[in-house]
């Protein structure tokens, strides 16, 4: 995706996430991106749990294994994106949180799957 046209997107979606009277600075959409971000991270490990709960000891290796690296290429991945847009920016942790919603939501999806 084009770099402005995400870079709008996470803006918009920011707005929309903070409520009332939506955001009206760069802090607040930063803060209220982090706060979506944390909600998706709290059902990600709500998942995650549920499904370790369902695996016999070498899935539950595996699949921690797995996560490990997972969030290492997630924290990576929001770095990257945050740097590519917005080096030393004020909208850079708007971007990283952003980053950090989208893989986390699509990788909730990647484990309800498999239980």
């Amino acid at each position: 995706m084009n770099p402005r046209i995400r870079a709008a997107a996470f803006v918009i979606s920011s707005l929309l996430v903070c409520n009332p009277g939506y955001c009206q600075s760069q802090p607040e959409m930063n803060q209220a991106s982090q706060a979506g971000f944390e909600k998706a991270d709290a059902k990600l490990n709500a998942t995650y749990k549920k499904l370790l709960s369902k695996l016999d000891s070498e899935g539950k290796k595996k699949l921690i294994a797995a996560e490990r690296a997972w969030v290492a290429y997630r924290d990576a991945q929001a770095a990257f994106e945050a740097d590519a847009q917005a080096r030393g920016g004020s909208m850079a942790p708007l971007i990283y949180n952003q980053t950090c919603l989208e893989l986390t939501e699509a990788r909730i999806k990647e484990l309800a799957s498999s239980e």
